[in-house]
């Protein structure tokens, strides 16, 4: 009879526990960052080939700073919401490519440059994209997971960071917002 009951308690529990978590509402995706309004870590980390003609072997984000805002968005190739949002990245680079600077972070995915090569054709992706094999920069960044987005001013300092799929509406409302307008 004990067991019994006690099997009741934990099952009730669990349920209630789960029921909370439907009825609480949507995921949140303000999770907030130690680095909000202040300088995001530099990088410079390996570009895929794809890039190099424009931007050399490297890209060093802190070189753009003080000349254009920054979005970095870090991705996986294993992440299905990565697959969900490129496009509208892709979408967005392509409206705001020459005032906003985007730069795809391949990280939490050590060794799978092939895949990462088939992520980018598959979406053509045409922001430069790196690659942080050792998650370092995510670590330096705080990431909580992938997919999550920065946006960054270009005086270098954290205006917003989205964590989960970024969509176009969010893209362009963050986008003005980085630019002022």
């Amino acid at each position: 009879m004990r067991r019994v009951a006690i099997v009741l308690v934990v099952t009730a529990s669990l349920g209630g526990l789960f029921l909370w978590g439907l009825l609480r509402g949507s995921p949140d995706r303000e999770v907030e960052s130690a680095r909000m309004n202040r300088e995001v870590p530099a990088f410079e980390l390996p570009l895929y080939e794809r890039y190099q003609g424009e931007f050399g072997p490297t890209l060093e984000a802190g070189a753009f700073l003080g000349e254009r805002p920054l979005i970095v968005n870090f991705w996986a190739t294993w992440c299905g919401p990565c697959y969900v949002e490129a496009p509208d990245l892709q979408t967005a680079w392509r409206r705001y490519g020459d005032e906003v600077l985007f730069v795809g972070v391949q990280t939490q995915d050590r060794g799978k440059r092939s895949e990462g090569r088939a992520f980018l054709d598959r979406f053509d992706l045409g922001f430069p994209n790196v690659i942080d094999d050792d998650s370092s920069l995510s670590i330096e960044y705080g990431l909580f997971g992938v997919p999550e987005t920065f946006f960054v001013r270009a005086d270098g300092t954290l205006m917003y960071k989205h964590t989960g799929p970024v969509d176009l509406p969010l893209l362009e409302e963050k986008i003005q917002e980085l630019m002022g307008t």
